[in-house]
This record gives C-alpha cells, sequence and structure tokens, in this order.
C-alpha cells in the first residue's frame, strides 16, 4: 500500500468457490455500497480486501456477486478477471456460501 488503509478480512476463501487468483487480477467485491479492490491471494477461508481510508466495521455486508447501492458486480465480471466464462464461477460457489434471490414482480 502507498499509504495507510483499512484492509477487511471476510470469512469467505477458495474453499467456498472464491478462485485463489482473484485478488492478483484485479478482482473486486462490495462492501458500504462500493467496489472493493480484493489484495492478495484468497485463501481456504478467507479473503482480504483494501477499503482505503473509509470506515468499516465487523458484520458489514459484503457482495461478491449482485447489487449493493448503486454498484454491481455481476459473473460474468468475475470472468472476466480470471478468463473464463460466468458459468464456472457461479457453478463453483459452494454451499456454505448464502443465496438470497430477489423477489420477482408477482414473487
Amino acid at each position: 500500500f502507498e499509504s495507510d488503509a483499512t484492509v477487511a478480512t471476510v470469512p469467505i476463501g477458495y474453499a467456498d468457490g472464491v478462485p485463489r487468483r482473484l485478488g492478483l487480477v484485479g478482482g473486486e467485491v462490495l462492501i458500504g455500497g462500493k467496489k472493493r479492490r480484493i489484495v492478495g491471494v484468497v485463501t481456504m477461508d478467507q479473503l482480504m480486501v483494501d477499503c482505503g481510508d473509509d470506515h468499516v466495521e465487523v458484520g458489514d455486508e459484503v457482495v461478491l456477486i449482485g447489487t449493493q447501492g448503486k454498484e454491481t458486480i455481476t459473473a460474468e465480471e468475475v470472468a472476466g478477471h480470471l478468463d473464463t466464462i460466468a458459468y464456472e464461477i457461479v457453478c463453483g460457489i459452494g454451499p456454505r456460501v448464502p443465496r438470497f434471490y430477489p423477489r420477482g414482480v408477482n414473487g
């Protein structure tokens, strides 16, 4: 880091389907409605996120694929960083990861 920064530890890793090298190729997550860069190599059960000088707290929601505030990260975007297809990303997400499905108009 070129200056002081807050680094958040997120309890998800390659055992959950997050590719190990995602942090080395520009991968991001959403925290506080902003895209935050994953730093370093994703470990088995955690990854680190550069939150700059923004305040984050334990328990803040982290979105890997989806929308938070006005920002969105798609499976296609994640796949693009890794030179693969979105289906490989989505199919790799393990059973420990909670899924939230938006309700449809009639839902």
